[in-house]
């Protein structure tokens, strides 16, 4: 269907290219006039991105409440979510940074109090979850082998070796922090940044058709 058939979708994309167009121009360098139309849709954009978080809030909160009236099946955890939710929001709120009175909201979630809590409770959670990863990957590597694939065991065999040079015994040994710090440095990092410029190209190019108007995620399809 052509744009001038389908009017909702013309403007959609006029506005959306439009838009991008001029943040990009702003961000890459451009005169006042552009600057401060850029900062406006900016600004409104995370106006609608916090509507948009607002409602989704309340639009979850209201769908554990009904399970929990319902006693759905694991209806328990709609309680756990529920508390966990309204210990952010109350903290964030009604215990203010140090040196301020009254009601102020954070900035982000790396500010105190929040922070404290994410330290607190958080991060034990996170370090424990990360912790029971060691054994789902024995447990994958084992299951890998079982099938005897060489793309498989050749990852098994470097992640055994890697695993292995990391222990204490081992590193101490002649040689061995040296050869792991080169892995480091050039195989690794090589591995890493590649994977971060292949992220970057297909962000750049989802971006390009999006502004295109090739794909339209901001339309009710």
């Amino acid at each position: 269907m052509s744009f001038l058939r389908d009017l909702k979708r013309l403007v959609a994309v006029l506005i959306a290219g439009a838009s991008g167009l001029i943040v990009l121009l702003d961000f890459a360098g451009s005169g006042p006039i552009v600057a401060m139309i850029a900062r406006a849709l900016v600004g409104w954009a995370a106006l609608i991105t916090a509507i948009a978080l607002l409602i989704g809030i309340l639009s979850v909160s209201w769908s554990h409440v009904q399970r929990m009236r319902r006693r759905s099946a694991d209806w328990g955890y709609s309680i756990v979510l529920l508390a966990g939710m309204l210990l952010v929001i109350v903290i964030g709120v009604f215990f203010p940074l140090p040196g301020t009175s009254g009601v102020v909201l954070p900035r982000s979630l790396a500010e105190q109090p929040i922070r404290q809590l994410f330290s607190t409770v958080y991060e034990p959670i996170a370090s424990s979850l990360l912790a029971l990863l060691a054994f789902f990957s024995l447990s994958a590597a084992l299951r890998a082998l079982g099938r005897r694939s060489a793309d498989a065991v050749v990852i098994v065999v470097v992640a055994a070796v890697v695993l292995v040079a990391q222990l204490p015994l081992v590193y101490t040994l002649p040689g061995v922090a040296v050869t792991v710090q080169w892995v480091n440095d050039y195989v690794a990092l090589a591995g890493a940044r590649g994977l971060l410029i292949g992220a970057a190209i297909g962000a750049i190019v989802a971006s390009v058709r999006v502004l295109l108007g090739f794909d339209l995620p901001y339309l009710d399809r």
